[in-house]
């Protein structure tokens, strides 16, 4: 007892301020002297915030520090800082606020944590209103509509963000900066576990972001922002809760959040449950359907989803620490893999709600097909230390566990069990500025233990240790803003021996042939064991923002990072069920003919040369950014399908009992290989102001990927989108179109894909007083019924976008 409370009070004494006290306030206003309300005001260098009310005053009460830098952050205003220096008495200080007619919101995946606006890269912030207007049930599918960005797309219940054509290992996904550690980056039929329901904010860093977060970040970094570990003073309690319904599949959502405080310690519990039924389609889900192929529904698509998270914090005015516990459970079923049914579908049966019950039950529990069961509990913690001694401005401090498992489950049977327990630590401290320059010096430790057992193991048991040291400068000159950095990061994998067993056939050959030639391809049975395979990476970086006119920017980035090969790229082996493919990892020696060798071969480093340019306006009534990139890329590390098909154990099976003269198909062999790239494109968005309360906004993308004399497989399309959105008086409302081109540049043994085009709208109201404000909501998506098949996705002939949907909701504040 007395270990604990002298603990709480070292603990209290570091986190607390010395001595003296005085009084600062004033008030904001915009340039044309309107109060400007709900700002926040704060002291660098403390976690003191207060808000601005409807006058647009502010106070600062008992500041013990003598040293005093105020910033102002509203997102409708461009930042105000102003550094008074050494004070002593009370001062007044007021500001005034230049509008910006796009959102500026702080990114915190950013090492200095600059706004939208004078960020050096390509940056998209999606704040905690917006995100509720797009929330989907994946990842991949609420940011898809976000330029630069598209979805994987394994059916409603997988999806993980692609930017500019980067998915898996290319693309960390981070929650409070901290690894997700799931292992939706091993393959596309595994969920991302991020918790959207308290979520404040979403960022996406598009182009390099490996300074900050490694090699696995050379594609971009999405992060999510939420309250679970509560970083300032709070007194009282606020929150929110929301229920919902979808059309399209049946589905019922319910969340809440929760946070108070008093005094020096804060809390906050969320969580979320949803359940949905198989979805609905405009068709069949096969181009080519089965004759016993169900219509208007895609199969195994049902989901049953609960998360809960509690954080608690102990804030002082020079600091925070937090720790916070989250338990997920998942159910979903993957789609594409079974049409064989016991009893037909009935459509009189299936608007009956107990039979709606029954069938959803079936769904989860005796459907043939594919179900993943995952359970997922991580453990997070994160602090932060001002002025901890001369010199450094601050110190952080952010770590988590994460024991993560999942079970496939075919046809009612338990099949194959994949676990990953990881950690991810790291640290930074800042510095005061020295000759104009102030930056970020960060460590970084990351472990995985990784391991699937069962028939679907296609990947063996295996642990990476990742060790990294980071460094970020900037300095300010006039009205541009310089940034240079680099990082230095060692990664280790050790991998378990393995056994390789496999029969090879071609694609191509003539159906009169198939009996001789599958008798010439005998089993090839290798047995292999893995020296342990390591890489040091070097990631470089500079870039500028001139804001060469009030309210025009351009910026500008060269980096050169390198990134290591993920596990999955290095040892995959065998048959991934959820894909319909057979994986085969940059380690083995696969030639035309389907011989393996029996050594191993050597895998480089991939090292991409990427370069940036960004122009925006954000002032007046119209305003755009446009970025333009180039990826030079050596050793390039991608995915494509061989023309070789591996025969199993169940085709072989299958093989005796068709019928005479019916091909067989095998399972395509998907070959992890190593060449240049060059990838280059461009992302754009802009907006006009027709008045107060109407705006329109357009947006496109477009990306070209090749690889030697060949396209890179998968990439998305052009496309173009518009939105014309009303907002006035508690009600808003907005109706958006999104065209996406035919993808006719693909890759060899890779089929076109057909554009299409979404209409999507919605429409809210807000009311209510007395602490609580109401929010009723109804958004409908595919209006227009449309078949959409997505190109990026690897069940694209067997899994279409969902038909029309309309999702109707109440969301309460308080």
């Amino acid at each position: 007892m007395k270990m604990r409370s002298l603990l709480s009070l070292t603990i209290a004494g570091l986190l607390s301020s010395p001595s003296f006290a005085t009084v600062i306030s004033g008030k904001v206003t915009d340039v044309s002297g309107q109060p400007v309300e709900g700002a926040e005001v704060s002291i660098e260098g403390t976690r003191r915030v207060v808000t601005t009310d409807e006058n647009g005053v502010y106070r600062f009460s008992d500041v013990k520090q003598t040293h005093v830098h105020l910033h102002v952050f509203s997102s409708q205003y461009i930042h105000g800082d102003n550094d008074l220096g050494e004070i002593v008495g009370d001062k007044t200080v007021d500001f005034s606020l230049i509008p910006s007619s796009v959102e500026n919101i702080v990114v915190t995946a950013t090492a200095l944590q600059s706004s939208v606006l004078e960020s050096v890269t390509p940056v998209t912030v999606i704040g905690a209103e917006r995100l509720r207007r797009i929330e989907a049930p994946t990842l991949g599918e609420t940011l898809k509509n976000t330029p630069g960005v598209q979805s994987t797309y394994f059916g409603p219940v997988s999806s993980s963000p692609i930017i500019r054509g980067n998915d898996g290992p290319r693309v960390k996904i981070v929650q409070n900066g901290l690894d997700v550690s799931d292992v939706s980056r091993v393959g596309p039929d595994h969920n991302v576990t991020s918790n959207l329901a308290s979520a404040t904010q979403v960022e996406v860093l598009r182009g390099p972001a490996t300074l900050q977060y490694g090699s696995g970040a050379i594609g971009g970094v999405v992060n999510i922002v939420d309250k679970r570990i509560v970083q300032h003073q709070m007194d009282g309690v606020e929150g929110e809760a929301e229920v919902s319904y979808s059309t399209v599949d049946n589905g019922k959502y319910a969340r809440g959040d929760i946070t108070g405080g008093s005094g020096n310690f804060a809390w906050h519990i969320d969580g979320y449950s949803r359940n949905t039924d198989d979805t609905d389609i405009p068709g069949y889900a096969s181009v080519e359907p089965d004759e016993d192929e169900a219509y208007g529904v895609l199969e195994s698509t049902a989901m049953e989803t609960s998360d809960i998270t509690a954080g608690l914090s102990y804030i002082g005015e020079e600091g925070y620490f937090g720790f916070a516990v989250e338990q997920l459970d998942n159910r979903y079923g993957v789609p594409g893999h079974s049409h064989e049914h016991e009893e037909e579908h009935d459509d009189e049966d299936h608007d009956d709600e107990a039979h709606d019950e029954e069938d959803h039950d079936e769904e989860l529990h005796e459907e043939e097909g594919v179900l993943i069961d995952v359970d997922m509990t991580r453990y997070q913690a994160a602090g932060e230390w001002h002025s901890p001694i001369r010199g450094l401005t601050n110190a952080k401090f952010a770590a988590a566990y994460t024991d993560y498992e999942h079970v496939e489950i075919e046809d009612g049977e338990q099949g194959t069990i994949f676990t990953n327990k990881s950690s991810d630590i790291r640290a930074s401290v800042s510095h005061e500025e020295v000759d104009g320059w102030h930056g970020v010096l960060g460590v970084q430790f990351q472990h995985s233990d990784y391991e699937a057992e069962g028939e679907e193991a296609f990947t063996p048991a295996n642990t990476s240790s990742n060790y990294a040291v980071y460094l970020v400068e900037q300095k300010v000159v006039g009205d541009v803003t310089f940034e240079l950095g680099g990082r230095v990061e060692y990664t280790e994998y050790d991998a378990d021996d393995s056994e390789l067993s496999l029969e090879v056939t071609h694609a191509d050959e003539e159906e009169h042939e198939e009996e001789e030639d599958h008798e010439e391809h005998e089993e090839q049975v290798t047995s292999y064991s893995f020296n342990k395979y390591d890489f040091t990476s070097t990631s470089l970086s500079a870039g500028l923002n001139w804001e060469y006119a009030e309210g025009r920017s351009i910026a500008t980035t060269l980096s050169r990072s390198e990134r290591a090969p993920s596990q999955q790229e290095l040892f995959s082996a065998g048959q991934h069920l959820a894909t319909q493919s057979y994986e085969l990892g940059l380690v083995f020696d696969l030639d035309e003919d389907g011989h393996i060798e029996e050594g191993l071969k050597d895998v480089e480093k991939e090292v991409s040369t990427n370069i940036d340019v960004t122009f925006r306006k954000f002032t007046g009534d119209w305003g755009y950014t446009v970025s333009l990139f180039y990826n030079q890329a050596d050793d390039y590390i991608y995915q494509t399908n061989t023309g070789l098909l591996a025969i199993t154990e169940e085709h072989e099976d299958h093989e005796e009992e068709e019928e005479e003269g019916h091909e067989e198909e095998g399972t395509p062999i998907y070959y992890f290989q190593q060449a240049d790239a060059d990838i280059w494109g461009l992302e754009a968005e802009a907006y006009y102001d027709i008045n107060a309360q109407v705006r329109v906004t357009v947006f496109s993308d477009y990306i070209n990927a090749e690889i030697d004399d060949d396209n890179l497989p998968r990439t998305p399309p052009m496309r173009f989108g518009g939105n014309i959105s009303y907002v006035s008086n508690g009600l808003s409302a907005d109706v958006g179109v999104t065209w996406y081109d035919d993808q006719d540049d693909v890759a060899s043994y890779e089929t076109q894909t057909d554009g299409y085009t979404l209409l999507d709208a919605s429409v809210q109201y807000e009311f209510g007083g007395q602490g609580v404000e109401w929010i009723v909501y109804a958004k409908g998506n595919n209006l227009t019924d449309e078949e959409a098949r997505v190109h990026t996705s690897f069940l694209k002939d067997q899994a279409p976008l969902p038909g029309r949907n309309l999702t109707l909701g109440v969301r309460a504040l308080f």
